[in-house]
């Protein structure tokens, strides 16, 4: 795969993942009744670790394509 079509992918990704994060705050943790209290924290938890391995999963994958 090319770089940019990487590229592409890799961020499409993010968009995902904000997608993702916005139902589940919107909808899932409002039908919960969650939104405002500590027992969500585990979400945002995994999520955050979750963006982190993204990111330096893609960038790692960039570099070597460059290369």
């Amino acid at each position: 795969m090319k770089p940019y079509s990487f590229f592409i992918l890799w961020i499409l990704g993010f968009v995902v993942l904000f997608v993702f994060d916005l139902f589940i705050e919107g909808v899932v943790f409002e039908w919960l009744e969650l939104n405002g209290t500590t027992k969500n924290d585990w979400f945002f938890k995994v999520w955050w670790v979750t963006v982190v391995i993204w990111f330096l999963y893609g960038l790692n994958n960039l570099f070597k394509k460059l290369k």
